[in-house]
């Protein structure tokens, strides 16, 4: 019998025999008292094909509240590892010092991911310069700063414009808690790993933009020169000609890859 198919009713134990010229009367079905099945939904796609158009979770790009509500999980090996970092950025601080840079050392940040160990706020490099807005970053970050400007910048400035000196670095960002520009992973501003550089300003007042600048310019021989002398302290360079997030200043960040390996753009 088909499932969902009445079953006839019962026939009294001692049924009478019918007239052979009578026809038997058939039982009406009995009424299917069972609720009806609803309709199958759609199979649910499973979780690693997501429906077409949907986003998996992993290709969500993070808001800086969810980095700062994310809980990092902190055991004995974390913990010393942080102890060291402590001691490491104290010995970085005492080199900073030794070499002439004024600066302030800041409470650390920790906001869930993003944060920064004993952020730094550089007022003058070792060679006068000063650092234009206030920054948040690490004491290697600094460090890489003034090498940076000391053994590149400086240089430039003179042999390309007479002899003028460097007045001043802009930097237009440094610790901010949010992910990459273009990807889902933590930037490494949010870690006060990073810099971004906007343009200068040379002793007799010229502003030299890191923008792209008229080909065979003093200006895009100084560009050239200065970002291509930044990857080496820093160990990430992009800017104008990398992407459309890059085109108004020079993005430079510490940024551990393996072997020391750097990605200049």
């Amino acid at each position: 019998m088909e499932a969902g198919g009445a079953t006839p009713a019962s026939q009294p134990e001692h049924d009478p025999v019918a007239p052979a010229d009578v026809p038997v009367p058939v039982p009406a079905p009995a009424p299917d008292t069972r609720a009806k099945a609803s309709p199958q939904p759609d199979p649910v796609q499973p979780a690693t094909a997501p429906p077409a158009g949907s986003k998996d979770a992993s290709t969500v790009k993070p808001t800086p509240q969810d980095l700062r509500a994310a809980v990092p999980e902190i055991d004995p090996e974390t913990a010393t590892l942080a102890a060291a970092a402590v001691e490491a950025a104290k010995a970085c601080e005492a080199e900073l010092t030794s070499r002439g840079v004024r600066f302030t050392v800041g409470e650390s940040v920790s906001e869930g991911r993003c944060g920064v160990l004993r952020p730094i706020t550089v007022e003058t490099l070792s060679s006068g310069v000063t650092v234009g807005s206030k920054t948040q970053i690490l004491c290697q970050t600094a460090l890489a700063l003034d090498h940076w400007v000391t053994e590149a910048v400086i240089p430039a400035a003179r042999e390309g414009f007479n002899g003028a000196g460097v007045k001043t670095v802009d930097v237009g960002s440094s610790y901010v808690c949010r992910a990459r520009s273009s990807e889902t992973k933590i930037s490494e501003h949010a870690r006060g790993s990073a810099l971004d550089i906007g343009d200068f300003t040379l002793s007799d007042g010229h502003r030299v933009s890191v923008q792209f600048q008229a080909e065979g310019s003093p200006e895009q021989a100084f560009q050239r020169r200065v970002r291509d002398a930044a990857c080496g302290p820093f160990k990430t360079v992009l800017g104008p000609g990398t992407d459309s997030d890059h085109t108004t200043h020079l993005h430079l960040d510490m940024a551990a890859r393996r072997n020391g390996a750097t990605y200049c753009k």
